[in-house]
């Protein structure tokens, strides 16, 4: 659609190929619909839509004695499709300076008298025509909108005066209204009419073709009409004009995408869906000159010279691994380094220590007055605005020479002045309700709507009364209500022309909006045109300046209002919120001082960030908590779902439409559920049962059902009790809906469901079931059962849909179960213990006697599901909470378990429990991949016994007829009637045979199904009531003890040797835990074996520490193995332990004594927190020494003056005292020892099990970045000491006081987020962090379309191949299916599409497509998961092979440099791929003839652990012949020398490597001994020369002695001749 921004603009030319109706991501919409569906013709042939030029826009029409406007007010519009939406036209005008504050209005069509001249219509446009009045001259109030403005009634109102009979209406109408719902092709009639009539008869040919050309509109003109205003209209036009002062002035002139205003937009500006200059950068960067392939021996020495000269050159003293970052917590930089831009940091820190400051002078207090401040922001503008115009063409040139990111302070300089151009754009003019509204009875009978109060700037208050005609200012005071007009009304049809009628100050603040407005979208679109996709999302990250987000909107009628309270920069360019938010800047000092060395900011000024809004206020109390309150009623999420489910599904379009509606129904569903649980939490939402305890309240809002995930009570049938038990089931119940949502079953309904976490409580969200709120008669039952005690419903509809679709789909086995579940005992508990007396059906069942106990139902799924029919007569299955057995190796072994845990248990340990009776392991069930790979194991045994069994049987058959034909010969032949015979017996035994197998195979594959129903406690036995149930339950029990003994004996073991092989077999090891989580999960293995995993790993690391210490005493008992156990493997699976125990550690804080640490969780979070990045606590007097340093750090009294503390007397409403450092990390043992049955071992370092070998290992800064991911915890990036002693508060937090607490301190908590769980999001997503204000997490959500998922497996399946053009083109025409279901490219799945793209690429050599679809992957990847996911460290790899193999080398490093501080802040210094990109780096710098930076970086590769000693070695290898290079053979020697050893030992002697490595030892050598005897030589020489130099000093030195002594003797001599009166007379001066 068409927007007012210029480089959308640009697209919509006068082309004769408009784009397609449906914007696609990368060109290839046409490709997918013609492609995708072969039978079908559903493209719209976008070659015959006719294109409408000339049209313009008229300003709003006036009476008739008004004199003919000015033609300078009209806006021309570019040419338009025929099919282009009134509503595109309305949201282009809302940027139009002049219409922007225009909202109650319609357009409609009028015949122009006279076409006007061809650019009369393009210049500015004038909306003053005299000077009567004191605004006129500043020409910035609109004429237009005053007293000679018609103001109308709507048409469709006006229907209301006509009868059935109807007709008057179109009788009387002689205008032609857009509807705007309605598109341009209204005016095809008329314009075919006109087109004819101007044309006659001499182009009769070209009347039928009218696709091939223009359609000249030029006789024509679209008119704005004012309309008359309601109270709903009157405030949304409040809303509009607040949102234009806030930030989002219009700076749009002209939509004409040639205007003057806008100039000409290059090439690339019209590169279609973010198309940037990756690719242009790739072929026209020619100013670098790189080494290039094929090229003279000359010119690659050349290229390699200049090379030299740009890479990156590093101080001697800079710490090249990036320590301080990732392993000491200083988090400052972390969005400059994640990029891989510490060049640009140590530039900014250069040039703002030395002399070269970055210019301040531009400091914006927002407490100075307004006139002052405009004054000040207008004259520094002007200065930029000056500065910018004369070195426009000189930075034009600049950016044809070098990439942006040479400019190193261009990316600060542009969010400073885009932080000075918000803020001018952002006009302190407040308006709100007045406090006489709502108008009396009296008033509103005679007109008035609403009051308001606006304070303008300067500091004056006035009172406006809105009418149905507009706006006009009034008589009344904030003492005196006279809502009369005042002697100067200022009347007008838009309140903001009325308002700068009124105001002087407010005309020179607008005047100065608008051009800060202009400057600021060409300052943005400048950058559109020079950054990359990346880029674009770096310049924003860095950025402290919070609202730098306005006006971003412009371009898509969205308009951004600059926030009054702080919001993260970084938040308007990533979907989910990131934990690391940089640091807030109140000014223009701080955001100087932030990036000086040694000046960093401690903490951040909360006060300065928020401002006094009224209106941010007035919208809180008037929210309405995600329900749409003006449209027409509440959305019945359930029937939207439902009816999009049962959409057609025959052709693809229609595929395409159900697939984008459930998409949006499920997104939406989740915004509105969010909404829902904030307002619960606030307490807005009145529970359906006050009455009964705040646990067991649900809620009904939005037509939403919320409950907790607790344990409500003995009513409900269930399995399990406990709260544990009860989130647990929760979180299963929305995965298994998941699944069958993905499934997509028809006829079988599941409901939207949402989890939503939040301080501690975890709630459910659900659409509802028709019926089910209004009894029994509404819905029924017919699968499962509600109340305890009730038995089992049945129905054999409901059964044969289950079957056929869990019990095919999930391998769910049916098998019969008691009609009473319960055992008698616990059903007598239920009884007594029981809240509410007998329900109805439990009362039959009482009457019904033992008999009834002994009947049986058969049942496909879990016990506890059911099934019910809503009164829509839809089949909906709740409560799915197993689809696959319980896992024996957590059942206890006495009742029924593999007994491993029993077994390996120690006596000593006191962390683990000795027992695995809990009821939360009752939920513990195994993974469905371990059933799918399992399954698949066994029927591969299958087929080949029965392969071997066929052969068998061949064989044996073959030599019974060689034998019969040999009888046959014997005896003289036989018959041709018993030939025949024999061949039809022979022929029905094959038949039968073949019938047979298939049989067979299908029992087998039957076989294979599992009951979900074993292991579980108080269900009554059935070995009385049917004993082949019985034995074919223990049946089900052995099979599901032989999966589990697989996962614990076969599939761990081996997923362990896989990690150790890893360097060799291609594997990557995970980055991170949410990495982790999902590769083990691939191969079926739940994250409670991550001790399990942790105990093979550290025995891997104990076998390879045997085997070196046997190498070193030579001890050939123990062979050293070439692939080493790699140590980040077990610093990984603690990490994600200690950070998931501790979330669950957290909630449990948040929750005791009644929730009280959630209403003041700062302190409570911040001890957390520093407790657990700590080693100790501090001493007092370590503490005092402490602070005594630091001059800007917040002490305990700047704690407590931050809030109100001693109030509340001893209530238990008073925050509970926070917890010490010890107990912290107690309870974190004992969750990880109950959770995962493991005792930690590389933390907590106070731990005397601690072994000396896994010392200092822990990851504190991974831990405290995966802590917060997991908990929703916001922090600002500044330095944290990490791994030392902490300060947490312990027993000094009393009376509600705010404690101070080290290294993390309450001020560094910036927000804490709620975590949601979608039912419906992509495989393997979990928990995420949401915004309240923002989208659920909607990108995560799964695509229904198998369409689009069989396209992306179709290009993976060639890409293995090798068909790479296939590939490509697959995976492309997938990236397109998704984005149209989606309409954004920001999902998962197209994210793996444009890394299938660009991998196809880059193997088919195609370095400029190959670049710039990494830089896309990359910018998706970042937007969707954040800078430091683990697929942005994918992207980063992908983008540096793409740089470095195109020869783009400079460029490439910086993403080398990015991956590696990646790397070691996710997963720590231990990384296996740590040590291969520093080497990398280090080659790169090699190949140009940087030696010693190369060495820098080998000797930081060496350094790494190496999981391949080869790797090593070739490291090794590398280091020495750099060593050679710059002449020092001796350390070239010995390093090679090790490196010829380790070949050695893993090789052998007659190895080519191990040749080659000898042979360099023996030359470095021979090299080092030469230079040893050239040295000796040398020395000795020096030494010699040393000695005569002695003894010619000695002389030297006797001589002096010789002479002084002379000396000395004449002047004793002289003495001893003195006259005797002389001496006297000397004795007597001297006295």
């Amino acid at each position: 659609p068409m927007t007012a921004s210029n480089e959308d603009i640009s697209a919509v030319s006068a082309a004769d190929n408009p784009p397609p109706l449906t914007e696609e991501p990368f060109g290839t919409a046409a490709a997918v619909d013609s492609k995708g569906d072969q039978t079908e013709a559903h493209v719209v042939p976008v070659v015959s839509e006719p294109f409408i030029q000339g049209l313009v826009i008229l300003p709003p029409r006036q009476k008739a004695c008004t004199p003919e406007i000015d033609a300078t007010a009209m806006v021309a519009l570019p040419p338009l499709r025929a099919e282009e939406p009134v509503a595109s036209i309305r949201a282009a005008l809302a940027e139009v300076v002049g219409y922007a504050h225009l909202t109650k209005y319609r357009l409609v069509v009028e015949k122009r008298m006279e076409k006007p001249s061809n650019g009369a219509s393009n210049k500015k446009g004038n909306f003053s025509s005299g000077a009567n009045k004191d605004w006129e001259s500043d020409k910035v109030v609109s004429e237009y909108t005053l007293k000679d403005a018609m103001v109308t009634i709507s048409p469709s109102v006006k229907t209301l005066e006509i009868d059935n009979c109807g007709g008057k209406e179109e009788s009387k109408r002689d205008e032609l209204i857009l509807d705007e719902y309605g598109d341009l092709t209204v005016l095809l009639p008329l314009l075919k009419t006109e087109d004819k009539q101007g044309e006659g008869n001499g182009k009769e040919s070209e009347k039928d073709s009218v696709e091939a050309k223009h359609l000249d509109a030029s006789h024509f003109a679209i008119r704005v009409v004012l309309e008359k205003y309601d109270l709903a209209a009157a405030r949304d036009h409040v809303v509009r004009v607040r949102q234009l002062l806030m930030g989002n002035a219009p700076h749009v002139r002209s939509l004409m995408p040639d205007d003057e205003e806008g100039g000409t937009l290059p090439e690339t500006a019209k590169v279609e869906n973010g198309e940037n200059d990756a690719m242009d950068k790739a072929e026209g960067d020619k100013s670098i000159k790189e080494p290039i392939a094929n090229v003279k021996k000359e010119e690659e020495l050349k290229a390699k010279e200049e090379l030299a000269k740009i890479l990156p050159k590093y101080p001697s003293n800079y710490d090249l691994s990036l320590s301080k970052a990732t392993t000491g917590g200083d988090l400052a930089d972390f969005y400059f380094l994640a990029c891989g831009e510490e060049t640009t940091l140590l530039h900014l820190r250069k040039e703002m220590s030395g002399s070269d400051q970055i210019d301040n002078k531009g400091d914006l207090s927002v407490d100075e007055n307004c006139d002052k401040a405009n004054s000040v922001k207008k004259s520094n503008r002007n200065k930029k605005n000056k500065k910018n115009k004369n070195s426009s063409s000189a930075d034009a040139e600049a950016s044809n020479k070098k990439e942006l990111g040479d400019d190193h302070s261009n990316l600060v300089e542009t969010e400073r002045l885009l932080y000075q151009l918000n803020s001018t754009t952002n006009i302190t003019c407040t308006i709100r309700l007045s406090g006489y509204h709502a108008p009396p009875a009296h008033r509103r009978i005679l007109g008035d709507l609403a009051y308001f109060e606006a304070a303008l700037p300067g500091g004056s208050n006035i009172h406006i009364t809105a009418f149905s005609l507009g706006f006009y200012i009034n008589r009344s005071t904030s003492s005196r209500f006279d809502p009369t007009p005042a002697k100067d009304p200022c009347y007008s049809h838009a309140l903001l022309d009325c308002l700068l009628q009124k105001s002087k100050q407010l005309r020179f603040a607008w005047l100065d909006a608008l051009s800060a407005s202009k400057e600021r979208a060409e300052l943005l679109r400048t950058k559109s045109l020079t950054e990359d996709s990346f880029a674009s999302l770096f310049r924003p990250a860095i950025s402290g300046f919070s609202n730098n987000s306005s006006g971003s909107g412009s371009g898509g009628g969205i308009m951004i209002p600059a926030p009054s309270t702080f919001t993260p920069r970084v938040d308007s360019i990533l979907v989910r919120p990131p934990w690391i938010v940089n640091m807030p800047f109140a000014n223009d000092v701080d955001a100087s001082k932030s990036n000086m060395d040694g000046k960093k900011l401690s903490t951040w000024d909360h006060e300065k960030m928020h401002e006094w809004n009224a209106a941010r206020a007035e919208e809180e109390l008037t929210q309405t908590f995600g329900m749409d309150v003006r449209g027409g009623g509440l959305r019945d999420w359930n029937e939207e779902l439902q009816s999009a489910r049962e959409m057609p599904v025959e052709t693809l379009p229609e595929r395409i439409e159900r697939a984008r509606l459930i998409h949006k129904v499920m997104s939406d569903f989740g915004d509105a559920a969010l909404a829902g649980v904030k307002s619960i939490f606030d307490g807005y939402i009145t529970p359906m049962n006050p009455n009964e305890p705040t646990r067991a309240h649900v809620f009904l809002h939005n037509n939403i059902f919320f409950s907790r995930a607790v344990d409500a009570g003995l009513e409900t049938f269930k399995i399990c009790q406990g709260d544990s038990a009860a989130r647990k089931s929760a979180s299963r119940d929305a995965h298994n809906m998941g699944v069958l949502h993905r499934l997509d079953i028809p006829g079988l309904h599941t409901l939207a469901t949402v989890l939503v976490d939040y301080m501690g409580t975890r709630f459910v969200c659900q659409s509802i079931v028709p019926g089910i709120l209004y009894g029994e008669k509404a819905h029924t039952l017919t699968y499962g059962a509600v109340e305890a005690l009730s038995e089992l419903q049945y129905d054999e509809d409901m059964h044969k849909l289950l079957e056929s679709s869990i019990g095919e789909g999930c391998m769910v086995a049916t098998r019969k179960i008691p009609v009473y579940p319960l055992t008698d005992e616990k059903m007598l508990y239920i009884k007594n213990h029981r809240s509410t007396p007998l329900a109805s059906a439990e009362e039959k069942a009482e009457c019904k006697g033992e008999d009834a106990k002994k009947n049986t139902i058969t049942s496909c799924g879990p016990v506890e599901m059911k099934g019910i029919v809503g009164s829509d007569k839809r089949k909906y299955v709740l409560d799915c909470t197993r689809l696959t057995p319980r896992d024996a190796n957590w059942v206890p072994k006495l009742h029924g378990g593999t007994g491993y845990w029993e077994d390996k248990l120690d006596d000593t340990n006191e962390v683990v429990p000795p027992s695995l009776n809990d009821d939360e392991w009752i939920m513990c069930v195994l993974r469905p991949e371990l059933v799918t790979q399992y399954a698949e194991m066994k029927i591969n045994n299958f087929l080949q016994e029965r392969a071997l069994k066929m052969k068998q049987a061949s064989e044996d058959s073959k030599e019974v007829r060689n034998s019969e034909v040999s009888q046959d010969a014997a005896v003289g032949g036989i018959t041709d009637t018993t030939d025949e015979s024999k061949v039809e017996d022979k022929n029905k035994n094959v038949g039968e045979s073949k019938d047979n197998l298939a049989n067979a195979e299908e029992e087998y594959i039957r076989s294979l199904q599992y009951n979900v129903n074993v292991f579980l406690p108080s269900l009554r036995s059935i070995e009385t009531i049917d004993k082949d149930a019985y034995d074919q339950l223990h049946k089900d029990e052995e099979e599901a003890r032989e999966l589990a003994r697989h996962l614990w004996d076969t599939v761990m073991p081996a997923l362990t040797k896989d990690i150790r092989l890893s360097s060799g077999n291609g594997l990557q090891i995970p980055a991170d835990g949410k990495s982790l989580t999902e590769f083990i999960h691939q191969r079926g293995i739940n994250c409670r074996y991550f001790g399990r995993l942790a105990e093979l790993a550290q025995k891997e690391e104990q076998d390879d520490v045997a085997a070196e210490k046997a190498m070193e005493n030579k001890d050939a008992r123990l062979k050293l193995q070439r692939y080493k156990m790699p140590l980040s493997w077990l610093e990984l699976l603690e990490c994600e332990m200690v950070a998931r125990a501790a979330k669950h550690v957290l909630d449990s804080y948040m929750r005791e004594q009644g929730g009280v640490a959630s209403a003041q969780p700062a302190q409570t979070i911040a001890s957390f927190l520093s407790a657990l990045v700590s080693i100790g606590e501090e001493s007092a007097a370590e503490t005092e020494i402490r602070m005594s340093n630091l001059r800007d750090a917040l002490d305990e009294d700047d704690m407590n003056a931050l809030t109100m503390c001693g109030a509340g007397g001893n209530g238990d409403a008073v925050r509970a005292t926070v917890r010490g450092r010890a107990d912290v990390w107690a309870d974190i043992e004992r969750e990880v020892g109950r959770r995962y049955r493991y005792t930690l071992c590389l933390y907590n370092g106070s731990n005397t099990k601690v072994k000396d070998a896994l010392k200092n290992r822990a990851l504190f800064t991974p831990l405290l970045r995966r802590i917060c991911q997991r908990t929703g915890i916001r922090l600002v990036g500044k330095k944290y000491d990490v791994g030392g002693k902490c300060v947490c508060g312990g027993a000094n937090s009393t009376s509600g006081r705010l404690t101070y607490s080290y290294p993390i301190a309450p001020v560094d908590i910036l927000d804490i987020l709620p975590l949601i769980k979608h039912a419906a999001a992509v495989s393997g997503e979990t928990f995420v962090p949401c915004p309240f204000y923002g989208s659920a997490g909607s990108p995560s959500l799964h695509v229904l379309l198998s369409d689009a998922k069989a396209m992306y497996e179709h290009g993976h399946a060639h890409m293995n191949a090798g068909n790479l053009s296939l590939a490509l083109e697959f995976s492309q025409e997938a990236a397109s299916l998704y984005q149209r279901v989606v309409e954004t490219p920001l999902h998962s799945q197209i994210s793996r599409c444009l890394k299938l793209i660009s991998a196809a690429h880059f193997h088919g050599d195609d370095h400029a497509h190959s670049i710039a679809s990494a830089a896309k992957y990359l910018a998706v990847s970042v937007s969707l998961g954040g800078f430091d996911c683990a697929e942005a460290l994918n992207a980063h790899i992908s983008m540096a092979n793409s740089l470095l193999t195109a020869g783009r080398v400079k460029q490439g490093l910086k993403h080398l440099r990015a991956m590696q501080f990646l790397m070691e802040l996710m997963t720590g210094p231990n990384y296996s791929e740590i040590s291969s990109t520093y080497y990398k780096i280090g080659a790169q710098y090699y190949e140009c003839g940087r030696v010693d930076d190369a060495l820098r970086f080998y000797k930081l590769a060496a350094a790494c652990t190496n999981d391949d000693r080869m790797i090593g070695c070739i490291i090794s290898r590398s280091t020495a012949m750099a060593l050679v290079r710059v002449g020092k053979f001796k350390e070239a020697y010995e390093i090679e020398k090790k490196a010829y050893q380790s070949y050695t030992a893993f090789l052998g002697d007659e190895h080519d490597a191990t040749k080659a490595s000898l042979n360099a030892v023996m030359q470095f050598m021979q090299l080092a001994v030469e230079q040893g005897k050239v040295k000796a030589v040398q020395e000795q020489k020096l030494t010699e020369q040393k000695a005569a130099d002695a003894v010619a000093d000695q002389i030297i030195k006797a001589d002096e002695d010789a002479d002084e002594g002379k000396k000395k003797k004449k002047k004793s001599k002289k003495k001893k001749k003195k006259p005797a009166a002389v001496a006297a007379q000397d004795s007597e001066q001297s006295d």
